[in-house]
């Protein structure tokens, strides 16, 4: 069932992992008060209610292997040892793992389209410009995201391989479901002794006019954050925050 937190004319605030729209508001990197555009706003410090993670791009069955896991957790002490948020981490053996977490959000007008625009913080070990197995564990990890009306999930391809059910795109290229907002890599450039180091915060935001979509019949989107990794190790990403300006065209 979807969360029923679509308002209008309230302050900006997180509520519980909060799934809160809010007309007329935003960041200052986000659209400004406009009658046609709701906000959402969520902090992961504050819980990870209504949220799930999922995995694609790997065999069936083989989830220890890949060691999968997710949860809401404390960020690392680097980045705050008094906060928390939504944690997803894997080993990429595959070299495309893609990891995401989703929530259906509705209050929108029922079958109409909206562009959106994307914020999204979260936390990174991975340093700039290193050279891994694969690919760079930080500039050959993309962020993706998106939102459509069908719930994303990974399924069998009728070989035991899971594929998102989404149109995400591969690695550095996105799809007509999922864009590419980035990548991993934080702000400190690689060190050769040590390519993987302190987590370091990072944010993110979509270009206006890089995304749309239609909602459905409820008014209703299931959103979706990701990592699409071309590095085979592990990532493990701490998402913080996410903001959604939803401007109805």
């Amino acid at each position: 069932m979807a969360s029923r937190n679509w308002k209008k004319s309230l302050p900006l605030v997180a509520i519980l992992a909060g799934v809160l729209f809010i007309a007329g508001c935003g960041s200052d990197d986000l659209p400004k008060a406009d009658p046609n555009t709701k906000m959402l706003h969520i902090d992961f410090n504050e819980g990870i209610t209504g949220w799930k993670a999922g995995f694609a791009d790997y065999p069936a069955g083989e989830e220890e292997f890949y060691e999968l896991g997710s949860g809401h957790a404390n960020l690392p002490a680097a980045l705050t040892t008094t906060r928390k948020g939504f944690k997803v981490t894997g080993n990429n053996h595959s070299d495309d793992l893609f990891m995401f977490i989703t929530k259906q959000v509705d209050g929108l007008e029922p079958n109409a389209r909206y562009d959106l625009r994307f914020k999204v913080t979260f936390g990174t070990n991975a340093q700039n410009n290193c050279v891994g197995i694969g690919g760079s564990p930080g500039n050959s990890v993309w962020i993706k995201v998106g939102a459509t009306k069908n719930e994303p999930k990974a399924v069998n391809d009728g070989t035991g391989f899971l594929l998102l059910n989404w149109d995400k795109g591969n690695q550095a290229a996105g799809g007509s479901d999922a864009i590419i907002a980035g990548d991993f890599a934080n702000s400190q450039e690689c060190s050769a002794t040590d390519v993987v180091t302190t987590y370091l915060k990072k944010t993110l935001i979509t270009e206006k006019g890089a995304y749309s979509t239609v909602t459905d019949d409820k008014g209703s989107l299931w959103v979706l954050m990701g990592t699409d990794s071309g590095f085979e190790g592990t990532t493990t990403i701490y998402f913080m925050e996410l903001e959604v300006a939803a401007t109805k065209k």
